[in-house]
């Protein structure tokens, strides 16, 4: 017999009236492929980011994009406004913005584990950014009169942002915080002036941490973070569930089974947003 899933409302849980400081850090791109961020002065200054706010602070209050609006047991799924969600990604910079160009768009979260004194959300968001416009110039005749074509938009596009938010259900505080794009290589896409490269940031984050709330958390209900993880990709792209194989074990299959193959060659990652 099946057991009966413990529901948590988590709706209302942040009450307390103090204020959290996030602490953003944006490393510079360290590789790329076609190394199409130094192509130019214009793009290399571009390209060159930073932290907006290096430290902000945020009410309690403003986290409550990431709680689910009604009641919810460890392992559940829910939809997040990406929208109300993007406010937190200005501390990286002005332009940033959830309305992708093209790609998968959405923020969903997951109750990851929760005891009667914390909860643990787990969340996934798409985001973009728009650097703002530069003008390309094309290269000119000896003597030819210089002649520049319009301005373009560049934009910067992270493979995903994962994070945590640990909530004190006791004090009704925010515990941590963190939004991450993870370190993997060829983790971002940029585009400008009609060209596209792909990137990698070594680190770009915001963190936050209660200092004062130290206690040992002892989970009652809990899912590992891999699980999370596949779940919320899972929203994203339901053809992940996809058992795919390197090409040499598809051979040995194919000849196994006596079926085609079917062959996909990507530049990049097939279920992010940096390819």
């Amino acid at each position: 017999m099946a057991m009966e899933k413990t529901v948590i409302n988590l709706c209302n849980v942040l009450k307390s009236s103090s204020s959290v400081r996030v602490h953003a850090h944006w490393q510079p791109i360290s590789d790329a492929t076609f190394n199409m961020h130094n192509d130019s002065p214009q793009l290399a200054e571009m390209f060159d980011l930073s932290p907006c706010h290096p430290v902000k602070e945020y009410g309690v209050e403003d986290f409550k994009v990431f709680l689910p609006s009604s009641t919810v047991a460890v392992g559940d799924l829910w939809t997040l406004d990406p929208n109300r969600i993007v406010p937190f990604l200005y501390q990286f910079h002005p332009g940033a913005r959830a309305d992708l160009g093209n790609g998968e768009e959405g923020a969903y979260a997951c109750l990851r584990a929760c005891s009667s004194d914390y909860a643990e959300i787990t969340f996934r968001l798409h985001a973009e950014f728009t650097l703002g416009n530069v003008a390309h110039q094309e290269p000119q005749q000896e003597n030819a009169e210089e002649v520049s074509e319009p301005e373009s938009e560049a934009t910067f596009i992270p493979s995903q942002y994962v994070g945590q938010m640990f909530v004190n259900l006791k004090r009704g505080t925010i515990r941590a915080f963190s939004l991450v794009l993870p370190a993997r290589n060829s983790n971002v896409d940029i585009n400008a002036c009609g060209g596209a490269d792909m990137v990698f940031v070594p680190r770009m984050e915001l963190l936050a941490t209660d200092e004062t709330d130290q206690d040992e958390i002892a989970w009652e209900t809990v899912i590992t973070a891999e699980k999370a993880c596949r779940s919320l990709e899972l929203k994203f792209y339901p053809f992940a569930k996809i058992d795919w194989l390197p090409i040499e074990r598809a051979v040995e299959r194919a000849k196994a089974t006596h079926r085609p193959i079917h062959a996909i060659l990507v530049w990049g990652c097939l279920d992010d947003e940096s390819c």
